[in-house]
């Protein structure tokens, strides 16, 4: 019981956390601005998930956690890139001008 209740609540933290995820990434690729995002903060989210994944590698090797751990750190890559690459192209856009 304790293992199916644990599931289901990792199953519930994994979906919602990709929607979570989901209105940035839209945003991104919408407006192509990055002007109200820290990279430092998105940095900072990436360092705090691959010490997560590193303790669940050496802790829990359960493949489905450490499926979850890359998916998260993959969305969290994408949202931090594409931070970067608009926040770059604006610059860019304006020594231009």
């Amino acid at each position: 019981m304790k293992v199916t209740i644990a599931l289901v609540l990792l199953s519930i933290y994994t979906v919602l956390e990709f929607i979570a995820y989901m209105p940035q990434i839209i945003k991104l690729l919408k407006t192509k601005s990055a002007d109200d995002l820290s990279l430092t903060s998105w940095f900072t989210w990436i360092t705090a998930d691959l010490c997560y994944l590193a303790y669940v590698l050496l802790e829990s090797p359960e493949i489905g956690v450490i499926f979850i751990c890359t998916l998260d750190l993959v969305f969290l890559l994408l949202v931090f890139l594409l931070t970067a690459f608009y926040q770059k192209h604006k610059k860019r856009k304006k020594i231009r001008r």
